[in-house]
């Protein structure tokens, strides 16, 4: 009854504030003089060492000299544009413009002295107005630069950004032999031109909303109009914007915050690091969320069939890309049932294993001190160990380490008779497999470690109620309003060319069920040709 309690206290619910909501920031007009500008600004940068406050002396043909200053992060801005569009234009064009006796101080006119700088000086794509002393902060953080002018209540926003980031590199998760070779990096606007190269469609959505009230992260919301539901549009957005906290520094912030059940096992927001196939997604009616700093993109509804899904599928034959996908699904099954299959049989149902193989398996196991469950359970945590310090080593002897390290412990300790040969071929077996899906690798190693617990501890019926339990919970997950478990359950035949095996792509006519209802139908071109095609073909060519 207790954990009942506490687990019902710690359930997500949808209408739940993951904190207290943000108070509406008080909106600060632009100093008049650029004096009290720049002590505001100082004083918001703690005098940084990196800020930088840049003062121009204004003149022009009628004499008047104006005073102006430009605030900046060093490092954040291009240097070469900030001189040569922004400060050079400011100090050797003709100001006659904007410094006339009629337009001096007359704060009525129809455009002020910001408009006509912005319309007839500054040589740079984007500049913006504003009057909010607040935003122009935000702005210079972003890695824009600001113009602020004496007796003026209004600054210009001028996108200058430069700061050094990754280059687009090949896929390092989502590795593929045929495809696309680039992948996600850290810049909020290089993924999304990367996004927009493929879908050059006036439809394709990007919605900017900022969170973390400490790093004020750029988080994007991707999707087409037309194509996502807006009741999902919707539930993101919803999501997004209850989240009160002070940092968000990758994406996998954002998805603790907005999934379904936090404390499944099972992730139900997909991520990916490559282009192409957030570009599919979102031709499935998906959204995704691009998050400033993080090289992968979530994307909602996430299903569990999507997990034995590769890129790589969809750009070869069907018959070579369905035999692998069936393999994965088979690798899924193997790494978590294996151990826990093994040691049901050793310890609890001997009669079913062959009778060669079974004097095989005792006579490897003599002289060892220990039962098949705690030889698997220590070599599988010495596993997972080196697993683990392979990841986090240097790239250079990483893979050493996991490899070398595997083979001299397991020979070390068949030699020492702590372990059986068995034991080693079961463990090279169930790693193998589970490399093989490697998006839901966290997942496997979890159910691995339930799958043999069960089955040192109850045999086969520990690990039949396992697996009825893992159907039920499965099925029972939610991603955003979508059955995690569908198409299969709730079944729907007409999604599953894409699951267990991929049908040609011109049988998948229409898109998956309850996404992009406003626009189902995908492709209708008639491949093959009928036979009146066929005819026409034959005397075209004759």
């Amino acid at each position: 009854m207790f954990l009942e309690y506490v687990f019902s206290k710690l359930k997500y619910n949808k209408n739940t504030k993951w904190g207290k909501p943000e108070q509406e920031t008080q909106t600060a007009s632009v100093p008049v003089h650029i004096d009290d500008a720049e002590k505001l600004l100082k004083e918001r940068f703690l005098h940084s060492g990196d800020f930088v406050v840049r003062h121009l002396n204004l003149s022009g043909k009628t004499g008047k000299k104006e005073q102006a200053i430009i605030a900046y992060m060093d490092g954040m801005v291009r240097q070469d544009l900030l001189a040569e569009s922004i400060i050079k234009p400011l100090i050797h064009s003709s100001y006659d413009l904007f410094l006339s006796p009629k337009s001096i101080g007359n704060r009525n006119s129809k455009k002020d002295k910001i408009d006509k700088i912005n319309e007839c000086i500054l040589a740079t794509g984007e500049v913006k107005k504003e009057e909010d002393f607040e935003k122009a902060v935000d702005a210079i953080l972003n890695g824009d630069c600001v113009l602020f002018l004496e007796d003026s209540d209004k600054c210009s926003i001028i996108a200058c950004k430069g700061y050094e980031k990754r280059a687009v590199e090949q896929p390092s998760f989502d590795v593929s032999m045929r495809g696309p070779r680039e992948s996600f990096n850290e810049n909020l606007r290089t993924n999304t031109t990367l996004l927009r190269r493929r879908v050059k469609n006036s439809n394709l959505v990007f919605d900017n909303m900022v969170i973390g009230r400490k790093t004020s992260t750029n988080i994007c919301i991707t999707y087409i109009n037309g194509l996502a539901e807006p009741k999902l549009i919707k539930e993101v957005k919803k999501r997004l914007k209850k989240i009160n906290v002070d940092m968000i520094l990758e994406s996998g912030y954002i998805q603790e915050y907005i999934e379904d059940s936090p404390f499944s096992i099972f992730s139900t927001i997909g991520t990916t690091e490559r282009p192409d196939v957030l570009a599919a997604k979102l031709m499935e009616g998906r959204v995704g969320i691009i998050v400033d700093g993080s090289p992968f993109v979530l994307t909602v509804p996430f299903l569990f069939m999507e997990a034995f899904q590769n890129p790589e599928d969809y750009y070869i034959g069907i018959m070579y890309s369905g035999v692998v996908r069936f393999f994965r699904y088979f690798a899924f099954f193997l790494s978590i049932l294996l151990p826990g299959i093994y040691v049901a049989l050793t310890s609890f149902h001997q009669e079913l294993i062959p009778t060669s193989l079974l004097f095989t398996i005792a006579a490897s196991a003599e002289g060892v001190p220990f039962g098949s469950f705690a030889e698997l359970s220590l070599f599988l945590l010495v596993f997972d160990l080196l697993k683990e310090a392979g990841i986090h080593m240097p790239k250079n002897i990483g893979q050493t380490i996991s490899i070398v390290g595997g083979l001299v412990l397991g020979e070390a300790a068949i030699q020492a008779g702590l372990i059986g040969a068995p034991v080693v071929i079961i463990i090279a077996f169930t790693a193998v497999s589970g490399f093989v899906v490697p998006s839901i690798g966290n997942e496997i190693t979890l159910l691995r470690w339930i799958f043999l617990f069960l089955g040192g501890s109850f045999g086969g019926f520990g690990i039949a109620v396992g697996l009825i339990g893992l159907t039920v919970h499965i099925t029972g997950l939610e991603s955003f309003g979508y059955s995690f478990a569908s198409p299969f359950m709730p079944c729907r035949p007409q999604d599953l060319k894409d699951t267990f095996v991929r049908a040609p792509l011109w049988m998948m006519r229409r898109r998956p069920y309850a996404m992009a209802t406003q626009d189902k139908v995908r492709e209708n071109t008639p491949i093959p040709p009928d036979g009146e095609e066929k005819k026409n073909e034959e005397q075209y060519y004759e």
